[in-house]
């Protein structure tokens, strides 16, 4: 019986899957939904996740009696019950560490980028006025970046480009990394506290673990200056909500942005979406920092490829 590889992930990247994989196995495209894609799993041989729309649980994983791998084409894989892969023995390949494919993917930091320049100058409250039809300029101050600090946890890809666009803007960079050991031209290394304590914009680039989880909560947020801005793209988890949304509405965090929250795409009941119903200083896009056509193209061939020794 001939393989079966069940890709989820955007239409337009079908085409260098089938490149890939086309001649070992059939490839199958499912939308990312859970009445299509979770079928479509029990009977697969391996899984290529391109989207990370739907979570995939451990019924559906002890329901593919012939699945061998799931190979994604992102850093994290939170989405996926891993125990249950370990159990059966099921592979599973996901980008984190993967140097010689992310090294050259700018998208997740540019996105990281834009999210603290819409904070600190307000953008959405801004673009809301302007739809209302206003035009009053003085109720949306700015905060210009040149002799700020930006305060990096996590030094890796997308924090080093963080630490150049910071740069650029004139602003001082300090970073908190345990693996990196060696101060970069224009960066201090030092401890994540003073991090907390000296950053004016607080951006988080590390991989979700059970040390990271909820990193970000009352006692950090305690350390921090009245004011501070906090990006997040990296995993949702790493903050946690409650502190967070106490932190807006008392002062000590003037505005967030994120691309990532817990429990995504069902997202409407979590503190931090609730607290953005009613409040422009929380700007929440939907998981899109690394997708542009140009890398997802590029991630989801390294992860076809990777699927190859699993069908022969």
């Amino acid at each position: 019986m001939q393989p079966v590889v069940v890709y989820t992930g955007p239409l337009e990247s079908l085409s260098v899957v089938q490149e890939e994989l086309g001649s070992l196995a059939q490839v199958v495209r499912t939308e990312p939904v859970v009445e299509e894609l979770l079928p479509m799993i029990e009977r697969a041989t391996a899984v290529l996740d391109a989207s990370m729309k739907v979570r995939i649980p451990k019924e559906t994983l002890e329901k593919a009696p012939e699945l061998k791998v799931i190979s994604t084409a992102t850093t994290g894989a939170d989405h996926i019950n891993q125990s249950t892969l370990e159990e059966r023995n099921i592979s599973l390949l996901t980008l984190k560490g993967q140097k010689e494919v992310l090294h050259g993917l700018t998208g997740a930091a540019e996105h990281s980028w834009l999210l603290l320049m819409m904070c600190a100058r307000n953008v959405r409250a801004a673009i809301h006025h302007v739809e209302g039809g206003g035009w009053e300029r003085t109720e949306f101050a700015g905060t210009m970046l040149k002799g700020k600090t930006l305060g990096l946890v996590g030094y890796g890809r997308i924090g080093s480009w963080m630490a150049t666009y910071a740069a650029g803007f004139g602003m001082d960079v300090v970073a908190y990394d345990p693996y990196v050991t060696t101060s970069p031209e224009g960066v201090t290394l030092t401890s994540i506290d003073e991090v907390y304590v000296k950053a004016d914009f607080l951006s988080i680039h590390v991989h979700l673990s059970d040390e990271t989880k909820h990193l970000i909560n009352g006692e950090a947020l305690g350390k921090m200056k009245d004011g501070v801005v906090i990006i997040n793209t990296s995993r949702g988890d790493i903050i946690d909500e409650d502190a967070v949304v106490a932190g807006l509405e008392s002062g000590i965090v003037s505005a967030i942005g994120v691309d990532v929250l817990t429990d995504e795409p069902d997202v409407t009941h979590r503190p931090l979406y609730k607290h953005s119903l009613s409040h422009k200083n929380v700007i929440i896009t939907p998981h899109i920092g690394g997708f542009c056509p140009e890398s997802v193209d590029i991630t989801v061939r390294y992860a076809a490829q990777r699927i190859k020794p699993f069908l022969v």
